[in-house]
């Protein structure tokens, strides 16, 4: 590409340079043309004075007829003459002239062909780069929005197999297949993967928990009304049993030894005291 410039201003400063030696002498053959065009007017005025014979009548009244004649037919024939060459250097001077602006014309014509195709030659490396650039762009913002879409697609599977998992660890059934992996079709839009109902769910296991804990705390108080000891079950224990039913998990409380009868040990007969040591309304006290 240096070298292609090199070349190119060369060619365009030995271009410049004809230019403006064809300019000087195109303004000489002016000049020349100038000066000329004074001297045939100088000549004609002359000439309309020897027709008339004002310069010979004014200057050779003293010579006689004949003389007068004879010098007055050289001056005709001399002027003949100057006007025979003058007319033959203004052919010439018009042919130069021609030929001169041919040449300028041709120049100028190579000098625009030249400058053209370099523009053209910009031109296509402009759209070149500009696509190439496009293309680029086009690709970087395509690979941009293919990771982007794998990490909301790994987010999402994340966030179901978590919300499994803490389902299967409160003692809940975990998500279907169906749900934890959703058809293309309900992949394809943004706003359909997540599940508006989750949280209705959430609150249903909350409140599961909070039954769960409310239903520990009746055992431990009806252990210590039995007189039975008292063990804090563990975190992994809990969890561990979270798939057992709540009936196995009443029905596992032991019942006090020695066989004393709930009647006698809380002073009625059965189905008339509540879990914490209190009757129940519908049944009268005894007495």
């Amino acid at each position: 590409m240096t070298i292609l410039d090199n070349t190119v201003e060369s060619d365009l400063t030995r271009l410049l340079n004809l230019i403006a030696e064809l300019s000087e002498q195109l303004a000489q053959n002016r000049t020349l043309s100038i000066s000329l065009h004074a001297s045939a007017g100088t000549v004609k005025t002359q000439a309309t004075h020897s027709q008339s014979g004002f310069v010979l009548r004014r200057f050779n009244l003293d010579k006689p007829q004949e003389v007068y004649d004879a010098e007055l037919e050289r001056m005709n024939a001399s002027l003949a003459t100057e006007n025979q060459g003058l007319q033959h250097d203004n052919k010439q001077l018009g042919a130069l002239i021609r030929e001169y602006e041919q040449t300028l014309e041709s120049v100028m014509s190579t000098f625009r062909k030249r400058a053209r195709d370099v523009q053209e030659h910009e031109l296509a490396l402009i759209r070149d780069y500009e696509s190439k650039l496009l293309a680029k762009e086009s690709e970087s913002l395509l690979r941009a929005l293919s990771v982007t879409t794998v990490e909301s697609t790994s987010l999402g599977r994340i966030s179901t197999t978590l919300r499994s998992l803490m389902r299967v660890l409160n003692g809940e059934e975990p998500f279907s297949t169906s749900a934890s992996s959703p058809s293309p079709e309900s992949s394809s839009s943004p706003a359909e993967e997540f599940d508006f109902g989750e949280r209705e769910e959430e609150d249903w296991a909350l409140e599961r928990e909070c039954e769960l804990a409310r239903l520990e705390r009746e055992n431990a108080i009806l252990r210590r009304l039995f007189g039975l000891e008292v063990r804090e079950p563990e975190y992994g224990e809990r969890t561990g049993n979270a798939n057992s039913s709540m009936t196995d998990q009443r029905s596992s409380v032991p019942r006090p030894t020695g066989g004393v009868p709930q009647k006698k040990m809380l002073g009625g007969a059965p189905g008339t005291v509540g879990p914490y040591g209190t009757y129940k309304r519908s049944a009268g006290r005894p007495g």
